[in-house]
């Protein structure tokens, strides 16, 4: 059977809308650009689209190398981002348990953000003092992602969930940074390690959905009877630890990836087990 990369994603910034690409740098901390942002509250805590669904409504496009240029349907103006304009100031914040040493960027931009979300918020850089590594692999850098630098999802996979939910479904709902297409629904359950392009990837474990997935990603409006954690709770629920789909990946090596790539699996392992309790 051959696979290959059907979509490859980024976040520039956490909870925005996805840019998708042709091609991309590989680092060990992720794909270039991919969430080296993100808004904090009063006390530093990130925020993220589950509890601002907004966020994900904010548009991002590349001015230039390193620059982003940010639209909002709600605001009259747009925001520019370029790290050489960044304060040098530092400051502690929090990405779910982890504190991370985050660079200030402009008060412009904690305006602009603030505007858009109805409170007071700061934006935060994950800068060159920045350090954050992830909980199974603590050699591992990571930056403002929830906890590992690359989330694998499937097309067939998709294609199975919206088989039996009442909701369509769209990828962009699970905010993967690589698709990939031939395979087999939920074979990637069993891929321990992967090859697309140049690059190596090794699974770390099966990434637990939350309510994130239920906002439409065109209009931030939640989907009826929470779909689709309701129906993916019907036969992706592992061992009552959370419902899953997509897998969390770490890179062995750096590299460029593109679309199309070929993907081997170089190695296997035993697949987590799941019942299905959907109606036949």
């Amino acid at each position: 059977m051959s696979y290959s990369l059907s979509e490859l994603v980024i976040y520039p910034i956490k909870s925005i809308k996805g840019i998708s690409l042709e091609t991309s740098q590989v680092d060990k901390a992720g794909l270039w650009g991919d969430r080296r942002y993100m808004l904090v509250n009063s006390d530093g805590e990130c925020m993220t689209a589950r509890t601002h669904p907004i966020l994900i409504l904010v548009v991002a496009e590349a001015a230039e190398s390193g620059v982003w240029q940010l639209s909002h349907s709600g605001m009259s103006s747009n925001l520019t981002l370029d790290p050489a304009t960044f304060s040098d100031k530092y400051e502690d914040v929090v990405v779910w348990e982890n504190t991370v040493n985050g660079q200030r960027v402009l008060e412009e931009a904690d305006t602009w953000f603030s505007k858009i979300v109805g409170e007071n918020v700061k934006l935060i850089y994950f800068g060159d003092k920045s350090e954050r590594y992830t909980n199974r692999r603590p050699e591992v850098p990571v930056a403002f992602a929830d906890g590992y630098p690359f989330l694998l999802t499937t097309q067939a996979s998709l294609l199975e969930l919206n088989r039996t939910c009442p909701e369509y479904i769209e990828m962009a709902q699970f905010r993967p940074n690589l698709v990939i297409k031939g395979n087999k629904p939920f074979e990637e359950d069993s891929w321990k390690q992967i090859k697309i392009g140049e690059v190596e990837f090794e699974s770390v474990k099966p990434c637990i959905r939350c309510i994130f997935t239920t906002l439409n990603p065109t209009t931030a409006e939640r989907l009826p009877k929470g779909e689709p954690l309701k129906t993916l709770g019907k036969f992706r629920l592992l061992d009552n630890k959370g419902i899953t789909f997509g897998i969390n990946m770490v890179a062995l090596n750096t590299g460029r990836i593109h679309l199309d790539d070929k993907v081997e699996v170089l190695e296997y392992q035993e697949p987590d087990g799941y019942i299905d309790r959907r109606k036949k």
